[in-house]
């Protein structure tokens, strides 16, 4: 009996090892588990690096993100919001460079203007931003030439926070009022050039670098309405509409409320 308790452990330990008494083969996990992790960094390393290289939309969206984290004191949820803002940025379908601008391809749709926040952290925040009152586009094009975020200048060439959206349009463009409202201030200055503070209600649109102002400080104004024309008055780099969404004294970034437009 003793004798076949001791074959049948034999024989089981051979099935399970493929082999004989004491000849188990170890299992090596670490070395693919390795591997596997080094494929996957090589390939997050290679998008990122192919962002980087092309300069597009997504990779300035994700080093602005970056940028926040490491320069602010943020709280959890401001975390959570402006990592939730990257995602959806990625996730949702982004209007083609050579989209409603193409028309003025000829002029070389790629003016950008030079000014920039001094207090980003206390005036603006990343979070997604959604808004009851529906908005009018305040020009056709969807050519969006400097976010809004940490950025280079284009005109200084200094680091700081693009309060607004640049969007390329022609010279004369028409500009047309966002939401119902009085113009607050209808004015110049150095680094705007001539621009329009819209306010309707907590919420105030900011039009800058235009070639002229249809409107002055006082009028009351519908959605629609046309107030200005695109130029490049100011510190540009070439005609386009500087657009700013200020809600509470807080600048917020005017995709999101473009992109539901």
């Amino acid at each position: 009996m003793e004798y076949e308790t001791r074959e049948y452990e034999r024989n089981y330990r051979r099935s399970r090892h493929g082999g004989e008494d004491g000849d188990i083969k170890p299992v090596d996990f670490i070395t693919p588990v390795i591997i596997v992790q080094f494929v996957v960094f090589l390939l997050i390393f290679l998008v990122l690096f192919a962002f980087y290289k092309k300069q597009n939309d997504s990779f300035k969206q994700i080093r602005s993100f970056y940028i926040g984290i490491m320069q602010n004191d943020m709280t959890a949820k401001e975390l959570a919001d402006g990592a939730k803002s990257v995602l959806n940025f990625l996730s949702r379908p982004r209007a083609s460079a050579n989209g409603e601008a193409s028309a003025g391809d000829a002029e070389n749709l790629d003016g950008a203007g030079g000014e920039d926040l001094l207090h980003p952290k206390e005036d603006a925040s990343f979070s997604p931003v959604f808004l009851s009152t529906e908005i009018v586009r305040p020009v056709e094009s969807t050519r969006i030439t400097s976010n809004f975020g940490y950025r280079k200048n284009p005109v200084t060439k200094k680091y700081g926070f693009h309060s607004g959206l640049d969007i390329a349009s022609p010279e004369g463009t028409p500009i047309k009022a966002a939401f119902d409202g009085v113009v607050d201030r209808a004015t110049s200055s150095q680094a705007r050039g001539n621009y329009i503070f819209l306010k309707s209600g907590n919420i105030t649109t900011v039009y800058c670098h235009c070639a002229k102002l249809l409107v002055k400080k006082g009028d009351r104004v519908k959605a629609g309405d046309v107030i200005a024309e695109v130029g490049s008055t100011g510190q540009a780099t070439g005609p386009h509409l500087h657009f700013e969404i200020v809600i509470n004294s807080i600048h917020y970034n005017p995709e999101w409320v473009l992109e539901a437009s």
